[in-house]
């Protein structure tokens, strides 16, 4: 396990959906009378646990491409950063679906107001994410530069075998050679 290969942003990425995490698990997200309800309870608790399902695996796909590289899972979009993106809009739309089913500022928790800071900021740093991704990649065949991927060039394809030529024969003046018909008048 290296820790250099996690990045700045990445740690960002993954405090952020860890931190919404722990917001839908325990923070209060409905107060009503004397009793909180955190995001994952009722009403529509469902929509909290696939939030919370949702934000817990972006956490582990980070950590499984930068911990463990030679690891390979399905990714969604051929990349894992688009992978990670989708989970994240995932969990905010998810959430956004727990407050319009219930639109009630007055019994709204501070914990719904601090998941609707950190899904946005997930949103955003996903979204940077993606936007940083390497924009070409390589093919069998050779590294891709900052053109784009290589083309292949004579160089890295091997050349197919050439028919031997035909010795060439001397020829008088005047007289013709090969298959070409002569001129006509």
């Amino acid at each position: 396990m290296n820790l250099d290969n996690v990045s700045t942003k990445d740690w960002i990425l993954g405090g952020a959906a860890l931190l919404l995490a722990i917001d839908l698990l325990f923070f209060p997200w409905f107060s009503i009378s004397i009793f909180d309800f955190s995001g994952t309870d009722a009403p529509d608790g469902w929509l909290g646990v696939l939030a919370l399902l949702a934000t817990l695996a972006v956490v582990a796909d980070l950590l499984v491409e930068r911990l463990s590289p030679q690891t390979q899972i399905p990714a969604i979009g051929g990349s894992r950063v688009m992978t990670r993106f989708v989970l994240a809009v995932a969990a905010a739309v998810f959430m956004a679906l727990k407050f319009l089913f219930h639109i009630h500022f007055s019994v709204f928790g501070w914990g719904f107001y601090l998941g609707v800071v950190l899904v946005v900021a997930l949103l955003v740093f996903a979204t940077q994410a993606r936007q940083v991704q390497p924009a070409s990649r390589g093919v069998v065949g050779g590294p891709a530069g900052p053109a784009g991927p290589a083309t292949p060039t004579a160089s890295t394809t091997p050349a197919e075998p050439a028919e031997p030529a035909a010795p060439a024969q001397p020829t008088a003046p005047g007289e013709r050679t090969g298959s070409v018909p002569p001129p006509t008048a």
